[in-house]
C-alpha cells in the first residue's frame, strides 16, 4: 500500500548522508533499483524513505499479516504496477527480507527487475482494462503506437520500467542472501548494491547525544 507521510526522528551524520546520496542517485536513474545489504537497524529503510521523499516519489510497502499469502502478494504487485504504468506515478517499492513469506515473492521481484513484468499476473478482464487506458494515454500523448493489445501492453510495461524503482533491504547474516542471489541473478545484475557497514563511532556518539540531550 502507498503509505501516508509520517515524521521521522533522524539524526544526520556523514555515514547516513552518504547512503541517502547513493540511494537518491540510483532512484533518479531510469530503471534504477537498489539492493541494500546490512543488518536490521543499520538505517537501510530510513535512508530509502528519506531519499524517496526528497525525490517526491511515492513509497509503496506491503503489510505482512498472518493471513498474507501469494494471492495478496500478487494483488499488491498489480496495484503497484498500475500505479506506475497507468497512473504514471514515480514509485519506490521498499521490500525487506523479513517480509518474504514465500520464495515465490523473490521470484516475482526477480522477473520485475529483469523484464518489468510478471507472467500471467493480470487476468484477461484486468488486462483489457489496462489496454484501454493505454490506448487513451497513447492518443493523449500523441504516441504513434499500433493499437494492437500486445503493443499497448508493451507500452504499459515500458511505463512501469521507467517509473518503478525497487529497493530491497537484505541481511547478509546466514546463507539466505547468498542462496537467493544464486537463484535469482537479477537481484545483482539489475541492482546497484549499497553495503551498510557498522556505524562509525562519531555516528553512535551523535545519536546518543541527541537522545540524551533532554535527560537531566
Amino acid at each position: 500500500t502507498a503509505l501516508p507521510i509520517a515524521p521521522m526522528s533522524l539524526v544526520m551524520f556523514r555515514f547516513a548522508i552518504e547512503h541517502i546520496s547513493r540511494i537518491s542517485r540510483v532512484l533518479q536513474q531510469d530503471n534504477g533499483h537498489v539492493l541494500l545489504v546490512g543488518i536490521g537497524g543499520s538505517g537501510r529503510q530510513s535512508a530509502t524513505k528519506l531519499a524517496t521523499f526528497m525525490a517526491d516519489f511515492e513509497l509503496f510497502q506491503i503489510e505482512i499479516t498472518k493471513n498474507y499469502t501469494s494471492v495478496e502478494w500478487r494483488d499488491d504487485i498489480k496495484k503497484m504496477m498500475v500505479k506506475a504504468g497507468c497512473e504514471g506515478k514515480r514509485t519506490v517499492f521498499l521490500f525487506s527480507d523479513n517480509q518474504i513469506k514465500e520464495e515465490s515473492f523473490v521470484e516475482d521481484i526477480n522477473m520485475i527487475l529483469n523484464t518489468g513484468d510478471v507472467p500471467n499476473l493480470f487476468p484477461p478482464d484486468e488486462k483489457a482494462e489496462i489496454i484501454e487506458k493505454m490506448q487513451a494515454l497513447a492518443r493523449q500523448e500523441g504516441k504513434k503506437i499500433e493499437a494492437t493489445p500486445l503493443a499497448m501492453y508493451n507500452y504499459f510495461i515500458e511505463r512501469v520500467k521507467a517509473r518503478l524503482h525497487i529497493a530491497l533491504a537484505m541481511s547478509p547474516i546466514g546463507d539466505a542472501l547468498r542462496n537467493r542471489l544464486r537463484m535469482f541473478p537479477s537481484l545483482i545484475n539489475c541492482c546497484t548494491i549499497d553495503w551498510f557497514q557498522a556505524w562509525p563511532d562519531d555516528a553512535l556518539e551523535l545519536v546518543a547525544n541527541k537522545f540524551l540531550e533532554d535527560v537531566e
